[in-house]
């Protein structure tokens, strides 16, 4: 078998994944925004800055690129979340502090946040990593384990390649697996991804847009325990 057959072959095998045989469909939206190993998009989170955003929470007025009412999602979620209170707590994916903002709101003890590029956080309760301190950590059993894993619009980005990331048809549900892993017994997670029970589809490389399909490999193994709101439904669930 010569190159061009390997590589056409490759491509499919790879596209029935990230189709699941066909039966999301893919539609074309394309990002080149890699940082993965470089400095994120805000690569300074002061002391100040994330203080002020716990304030605006509380007043409704807190900034994010997602709107209000999808900030309030996730704070109506996080107000479901067994274990936030003196918790500590996982958040994945996070270009600005808004959400760990919300997660201080709820009384969190200390956060860890996971992101592709690096961050520099002042403020005491909030720390950063990227993924390969936060694999290394994990295996020399210095990471520890979390009472609350938070994620919002971000899990559906991994494995389409838009930040840097390998190609992994299987990105986001390695991720949600990976959280589990790390997550206390009866430990929360608190999850929001734009969801509709029909139609969804795979818009690559910028998302996917989950449904009747996909949604339940997504959160294996974790139990409901909330059914929330917003566009980017906030479910919240339990180890």
């Amino acid at each position: 078998m010569d190159w061009h057959m390997r590589q056409r072959k490759f491509q499919k095998e790879l596209m029935d994944e990230y189709t699941m045989n066909g039966r999301v469909c893919i539609k074309k939206w394309y990002f080149d925004e890699q940082y993965l190993g470089k400095k994120a998009f805000t690569p300074v989170w002061t002391e100040e800055m994330i203080e002020k955003n716990i304030k605006q929470a509380k007043a409704q007025t807190l900034f994010s690129p997602y709107g209000l009412a999808e900030i309030n999602a996730l704070r109506d979620g996080l107000k479901h979340a067994p274990g936030i209170q003196d918790g500590r707590v996982l958040v994945i994916g996070s270009e600005r502090p808004w959400a760990e903002a919300c997660v201080l709101e709820e009384g969190a003890r200390e956060i860890l946040t996971l992101e592709y590029g690096k961050i520099i956080s002042t403020h005491p309760k909030v720390k950063t990593i990227v993924p390969l301190d936060f694999r290394m950590r994990y295996l020399n059993n210095t990471l520890g384990e979390f009472d609350v894993v938070v994620t919002f619009s971000s899990v559906e980005h991994s494995g389409l390649g838009k930040y840097g990331d390998a190609l992994n048809p299987w990105g986001d549900i390695i991720a949600i697996a990976r959280a589990w892993c790390v997550t206390k017994p009866k430990g929360s997670l608190t999850l929001g991804v734009e969801y509709k029970y029909e139609g969804e589809y795979i818009a690559f490389n910028a998302h996917r847009y989950y449904g009747k399909i996909r949604y339940p490999y997504l959160t294996t193994n974790w139990k409901q325990y909330y059914k929330g709101i917003g566009t980017q439904l906030v479910h919240v669930f339990v180890k």
